[in-house]
């Protein structure tokens, strides 16, 4: 009996120790399942012959792709913007509805040119361009963007008519539908082009949704292009990497649905007026593309357009550096404007503002890390009167002195930073009270001119906000200056009284 309750209490034990390694094992997330099984069948079609099996699998996971992609927008975690993603999904489903027309044709040994699945793989780029365009509308409500866009589309524009539209057109053989439709597509990438790069231009924030979002539709114009590019070199084989390029497009689309960051509101970081430096090598290099592609287009009989090209070139990159020294100026200059902001004119430290935005990270993470932290408000003692006999241009200097001769006590990570007058409020992060005091006494002893001060002192605790903590240091610097001044009071873990004799005598106080 003894024996057969041992087995069953080491059976538990060994099912508990089981459940808590399963439970410790982390799941999988799911847009990383449906981007791994992506590229996986995007591999097996390239590696498996022409023909059925691989027809079927590619139809297959592009219907797949755009399943995931309508489950995410019904699932309760919805991605922002659902509409948008719905789009994309209809997208999607119109792509694998034109695949399996162009696969059932190509099985079949027929070629027509145009054919239905034209019709359906044209229809998805008009829903591709309303999502775009809707995602980037939640962000911003400029034009920058877009005019930036348009610079990089009207060069691609020149690039694309020279080596996908041109050859079309003076291709005899084409009738004007077929004409229409070869045209079409290149047309239609540059348009999506234009509103990828818009996107990209608007929403600086880091979502990872966004960016496989993005990944996936410059594979799917890639792929296009390719492909275009084939068909009229005569090198495009169905079934091979070409091919594979657009699931490739479709798992990072169907990734980016499903992962947690589409839920995420894009807040833009920028403004129309905003130029940073990858921004302009960008349109830079789109400046330069309509001259390079004139260069190396122009016959040997057009000299002067060779020479118009090379200058127009130079002209260009000259530009692009004189505006990238003022790129730089104004960087310099505008983080000057923002440290005068955020500090005191008179004596170098922080201003009361700095001192708000510093004091409410602290709190905050004081309050995730429960660690110490403590607040110490200063106050020069008789400064008025010190004032009155010496003038206010050795007020002034005392105040400077007074920050010089506190620095060497102060930790890089402490902030100083003057209140008002002659009032300074330090922070000490991962102090307490009494490691606090001990550096305020060697504040006060390195006070110039024979001056002292007063200090009151308010330890950080649970649920205090910026004002709380203030207000308990200020009471213990009152509480400091009622006792006689120079000295350093420690605020009582409990707040202090606000009587009506403590206000009467803090306004009658002579600093």
């Amino acid at each position: 009996m003894g024996e057969s309750a041992d087995i069953q209490r080491g059976s538990t034990h060994a099912a508990n120790r089981d459940a808590r390694r399963t439970a410790r094992r982390p799941r999988p997330e799911g847009w990383g399942v449906l981007l791994g099984i992506g590229l996986v069948l995007a591999m097996a079609y390239v590696a498996l012959p022409h023909g059925p099996l691989a027809s079927a699998l590619y139809v297959i996971t592009t219907a797949g792709a755009a399943v995931a992609v309508a489950l995410a927008t019904l699932r309760p975690q919805r991605p922002f913007a659902a509409s948008s993603w719905a789009l994309i999904a209809a997208a999607l489903a119109l792509a694998a509805t034109g695949h399996g027309i162009w696969y059932w044709l190509d099985l079949q040994g027929l070629e027509p040119f145009p054919s239905a699945a034209d019709v359906f793989y044209l229809a998805v780029y008009p829903l591709f361009a309303v999502a775009l365009w809707r995602l980037g509308a939640q962000a911003a409500r400029n034009d920058g963007a877009f005019v930036d866009a348009l610079i990089v589309g009207i060069s691609a524009a020149v690039l694309g008519w020279a080596l996908l539209i041109a050859p079309y057109t003076y291709d005899p053989g084409l009738g004007w539908l077929q004409l229409l439709v070869s045209t079409g597509y290149p047309v239609a990438d540059l348009i999506l082009l234009v509103l990828v790069l818009r996107l990209v231009f608007l929403q600086r924030t880091g979502i990872t949704a966004h960016s496989f979002l993005l990944l996936g539709m410059l594979a799917y114009l890639a792929a296009d292009l390719l492909y275009a590019h084939g068909n009229s070199a005569g090198w495009y084989r169905a079934g091979g990497l070409t091919d594979a390029l657009w699931l490739v497009a479709y798992a990072l689309i169907a990734a980016a649905a499903w992962h947690p960051s589409a839920r995420v509101e894009p807040r833009t970081h920028t403004s129309p007026a905003e130029l940073s430096g990858r921004r302009l090598l960008i349109l830079g290099a789109a400046s330069v593309l309509v001259p390079m592609v004139i260069l190396a287009t122009a016959g040997g009989e057009t000299e002067t357009i060779r020479v118009a090209a090379i200058a127009s070139i130079l002209l260009f990159l000259l530009v692009m550096y004189r505006m990238a020294g003022l790129l730089r100026e104004t960087h310099v200059l505008a983080q000057r404007l923002e440290h005068l902001s955020r500090s005191d004119a008179l004596t170098g430290v922080g201003n009361r503002r700095h001192l708000e935005e510093q004091l409410d990270r602290e709190i905050a993470r004081a309050e995730r890390n429960a660690g110490p932290l403590t607040l110490a408000f200063l106050d020069i003692d008789h400064f008025k009167r010190y004032n009155d006999t010496h003038g206010h241009a050795a007020g002034d200097a005392l105040l400077r002195d007074m920050v010089r001769a506190w620095r060497p006590s102060l930790r890089p990570t402490d902030l100083l930073a003057r209140f008002g007058g002659e009032e300074f409020v330090i922070v000490f992060p991962h102090t307490d009270a009494r490691q606090t005091r001990h550096i305020l006494e060697r504040l006060r002893a390195a006070m110039p001119s024979g001056q002292t001060c007063s200090g009151g002192i308010a330890s950080f605790r649970p649920g205090d906000t910026a004002d709380s903590l203030l207000g308990r240091a200020d009471q213990a610097l009152y509480a400091a200056k009622n006792s006689g001044r120079d000295r350093i009071i420690i605020a009582s873990t409990d707040a202090l009284p606000q009587s009506d004799t403590a206000a009467t005598d803090q306004g009658n106080i002579d600093s």
